[in-house]
């Protein structure tokens, strides 16, 4: 084997290897977790050494030059946070925006609405660049196809999902049948498979190439709101449902895996860590849940907001886990250790409807009905910053995958750039 050139992931941080076997390039990912501000680079070095026959003295000098830069990236998120200031006010569609999301290089947004078209939008000039028009309904939900960003995928109240070029505006394939409102859509990580949750209580598996419909799951008794693909290999799909469990399927065939039951009310989200290990999951019913994704065991409950759960998230690295309420607060808990509460999030004024770690996972942001948003230590719950100025309600919110932009849409019909 010969070691070829080094590949650097920024979340969570990590070392790509690339090599030569037999003829063959191949890959090579090394996990850094733990890796933050006051890593010792050196001592980290000498550790991989110490296990991956790759890394010779031969590259040291370059493998500490990968893991300073991999540092950097953290150094920025001290327990003063990182401040952000209006960048840019996109005067975004005629009627109330239902979802936002940025393309990987942090160039690129788009929008959804009740306007029933989704626009793609230059970050820096704050210029539309397309608009995707061909729904004849709401235009709900919005995502791009992660990293490469070149299609996108919009689910619509006329019950139907298409997938675009955004550079084009070109409509690829239009994915039918459902008997309901579509209110969730995704594609997995490898971009060949988009999947749809429904108002008609069912989910949906179509080939991103041809459109064509490959699995219908059937099991929920109630509408599906929330989904996502396992991040690593795209084999598995969750999904949330009003009926208060959530289901794990097989993408290669129609079987349900398993059943996460315990909830006593409708969940309002799901989310999968990134390594595909853990589940999280939120309910009206004042809690949240940990569970593990393989043994479909629970984990965790937590109940220690008083009001609905209506988010959650993990961070990058799927070390900490975070939830938002309708009592006005947020929390973060660890999820790799004993389940206990880190930090609480107090000061929004109404529900906190969104919420989202930084990528490097010192700040969170969250946004709320009181019209604004606001950024936190997540390792102390102090408010590091308050980002006010839209006249209604905030929903939606991300952050760049290079975390310098985070973008807000408010039912004023705006959304808003943060640099």
């Amino acid at each position: 084997m010969k070691l070829l050139k080094f590949h650097l992931r920024y979340h969570p941080p990590g070392i790509i290897l690339e090599y030569l076997q037999k003829g063959v390039v191949k890959k090579k990912e090394i996990d850094l977790l733990d890796l933050n501000c006051n890593s010792n680079v050196t001592d980290i070095a000498k550790r991989l050494y110490e296990k991956e026959a790759l890394l010779t003295e031969e590259v040291h000098e370059q493998l500490v030059q990968c893991l300073e830069t991999l540092k950097k990236r953290t150094e920025h998120e001290g327990p003063a946070g990182k401040r952000f200031y209006i960048y840019k006010t996109l005067q975004t569609h005629i009627l109330p925006l239902t979802n936002v999301a940025f393309d990987k290089t942090g160039k690129r947004c788009i929008t959804g609405s009740y306007d029933r078209t989704c626009k793609v939008w230059d970050v820096d000039s704050g210029n539309e660049l397309k608009t995707l028009s061909g729904h004849q309904n709401v235009v709900y939900s919005v995502a791009f196809n992660f990293p490469t960003c070149d299609r996108v995928i919009t689910g619509s109240f006329d019950k139907s999902a298409r997938i675009w070029d955004p550079a084009t505006g070109e409509c690829m394939a239009k994915l039918w049948g459902h008997r309901g409102e579509v209110v969730a859509a995704q594609f997995s990580a490898k971009s060949d498979l988009a999947a749809t949750g429904s108002m008609d209580h069912t989910a949906k598996l179509y080939d991103v190439r041809t459109g064509d419909e490959m699995m219908s799951y059937v099991g929920h008794t109630a509408e599906v709101i929330a989904l996502q693909f396992d991040p690593n290999e795209g084999r598995r799909l969750i999904t949330g449902s009003f009926d208060g469990t959530i289901s794990v399927w097989d993408t290669r065939s129609k079987d349900r895996v398993s059943v996460l039951e315990g909830h006593s009310g409708e969940i309002s989200s799901v989310q999968v860590s990134w390594d595909s290990a853990l589940v999280g999951s939120a309910s009206l019913d004042g809690s949240a849940r940990l569970w593990d994704a393989r043994s479909a065991t629970c984990l965790a409950t937590v109940a220690d907001h008083s009001d609905e759960v209506l988010d959650i998230c993990f961070d990058w690295a799927g070390q900490r886990m975070a939830t938002a309420s309708s009592d006005c607060s947020a929390r973060v808990y660890d999820v790799r250790a004993d389940f206990r509460e880190l930090a609480v999030m107090k000061g929004h004024r109404e529900e906190v409807s969104k919420i989202c770690f930084s990528p490097a996972g010192g700040t969170l942001l969250s946004v709320s009905a009181d019209r604004s948003a606001r950024l936190w230590n997540a390792h102390t719950g102090n408010c590091i910053q308050v980002l006010s100025g839209h006249q209604g309600e905030i929903f939606s919110c991300a952050y760049s995958y290079g975390g310098d932009a985070i973008v807000t849409a408010s039912k004023d019909n705006t959304c808003r750039i943060w640099r």
